[in-house]
């Protein structure tokens, strides 16, 4: 807690302020309770902020979560301790001061300031801690093909999906929905890839010839092995993998059921994957992610062979984008996506770098220092307080020692000055010249001389 509910310098303080030393860019913010988002977005104060109100069933009230960017929208279900948004890392949207999260708790409506806005910390007396529950660090996203025709991504995606693939070749033939798929997904969303059914009759170098003509190597992919048709075999997915990856693309957790492994290949090892598993085990029913999802306990995320479920497909009942399809889990937050859809994360002010000196400081810590370094050298060249211009442009306030000029200006005028000085001292020297020369050819000097005394 950074700042208590109550009195404080700049007024009452209605909210606490969560967040960590340095500063919690980037973080994940969890709902207090189970509600409806009704409010999500820019919020003057808070940059933008998430309001969720609370049934009497959820325990009522309504909480405030400001300076965050958020991930669900309004009129979103969300239940108690599921993920709504991120703590905002730009300082300037979190009143100056380190990123964090400000919390509000109101009695019933979202209320002005007064006695309707209560301290959370009572009401948060006995909760658990979000990462204790697991389920709050999970994302949901879809797998998607010709099947849902023209699919709304967007929907899907202000549905509080964070992640989709969509197929891209079944054997040879190739999804006539991947291209336009192909422009909506990254539109959408920051974690995308594309998928290929494979089909047992067709040969290893055939399947990836259609992929490599149909997709470029930027794309992630994921292997679906699940073909009733012929023979599946390790060796046989394994060539797959081979033929894939030899033509330049990374692969995601490669989707095998549990069941697929158990009696169609007879469970072999499947240790030498380069990749983890995404394994399906259906729970029943039609609804959304959030209220399918079974748990992190779920037997469907037991590992498998000797790897780890990455990935599980829960429902293909699951109601998103205002179709049926299937819904998957991840477990382990956006961290965990970077690393299963080949992301290279994006630095946050709280990560640690190595100064000049040789000691470790936050991103946030470095760039304040060389803000005001940069401010000191400013005011240096030219004048005091400079730096406090707001820019882009400048008007050197001058140093007195210097006639007022800047240190630049007084160079350019100094250089002026030595100019004129050399070049008088040029002309000096070509008439010095000249009386030299005529000295050497006069044949009377030296006779007018006074002549020492014997």
């Amino acid at each position: 807690m950074t700042s208590p509910f109550g009195p404080r310098e700049d007024g009452w303080h209605f909210g606490v302020d969560f967040g960590w030393p340095g500063g919690s860019a980037g973080l994940a913010v969890y709902a207090c309770q189970g509600g409806t988002v009704v409010r999500a977005g820019p919020a003057r104060g808070f940059g933008q902020w998430v309001v969720i109100d609370h049934p009497d069933a959820d325990g009522s009230g309504t909480t405030v979560y400001g300076h965050v960017r958020p991930n669900v929208v309004p009129g979103q279900r969300v239940e108690a301790g599921q993920a709504i948004a991120v703590i905002e890392p730009d300082r300037a949207r979190n009143g100056g001061v380190a990123p964090h999260v400000h919390l509000e708790w109101h009695r019933s409506v979202l209320s002005p300031p007064g006695p309707d806005v209560l301290d959370p910390l009572p009401q948060l007396d006995g909760a658990a801690y979000p990462c204790t529950e697991g389920d709050v660090l999970t994302e949901f996203g879809i797998d998607i093909s010709n099947h849902q025709g023209e699919f709304d991504f967007a929907r899907a995606a202000a549905e509080g999906m964070t992640y989709a693939t969509h197929k891209i070749c079944e054997g040879t033939w190739q999804d006539p929905q991947w291209s336009r798929a192909r422009e909506q997904m990254p539109a959408h969303f920051q974690y995308w890839g594309g998928y290929v059914y494979c089909r047992l009759g067709t040969h290893p170098d055939a399947e990836a010839d259609a992929l490599a003509s149909y997709a470029d190597t930027t794309i992630p992919i994921q292997i679906d092995y699940e073909d009733l048709t012929g023979t599946a075999s390790l060796a046989d997915l394994l060539a797959r993998v081979d033929a894939i990856t030899a033509r330049g693309f990374a692969l995601l957790p490669i989707y095998l059921p549990r069941w697929y492994w158990r009696d169609n290949m007879g469970s072999p090892d499947l240790s030498g994957l380069p990749v983890p598993i995404w394994n399906s085990h259906y729970v029943t029913g039609i609804s959304t992610p959030a209220r399918l999802y079974p748990g992190d306990a779920y037997p469907g995320w037991n590992p498998m062979g000797g790897k780890d479920i990455a990935i599980l497909q829960f429902s293909s009942t699951a109601a998103i984008g205002g179709e049926l399809v299937d819904v998957n889990a991840i477990r382990g937050g956006r961290a965990q996506l970077d690393r299963l859809f080949r992301k290279k994360p994006d630095m946050q002010l709280t990560d640690i770098v190595i100064n000049k000196d040789g000691n470790p400081v936050t991103l946030a810590d470095l760039l304040a220092s060389l803000d005001m370094h940069a401010s000191w050298v400013v005011d240096q060249l030219a004048g005091p307080d400079s730096r406090r211009q707001p820019g882009p442009g400048l008007d050197p306030t001058g140093w007195p020692q210097l006639d007022g000029k800047s240190v630049v200006d007084s160079v350019a005028s100094a250089h002026d000055k030595i100019d004129a000085v050399t070049t008088t001292l040029g002309l000096v020297q070509d008439k010095i010249q000249v009386i030299l020369e005529s000295l050497d050819a006069d044949s009377y000097v030296g006779r007018h001389r006074a002549q020492k005394p014997e």
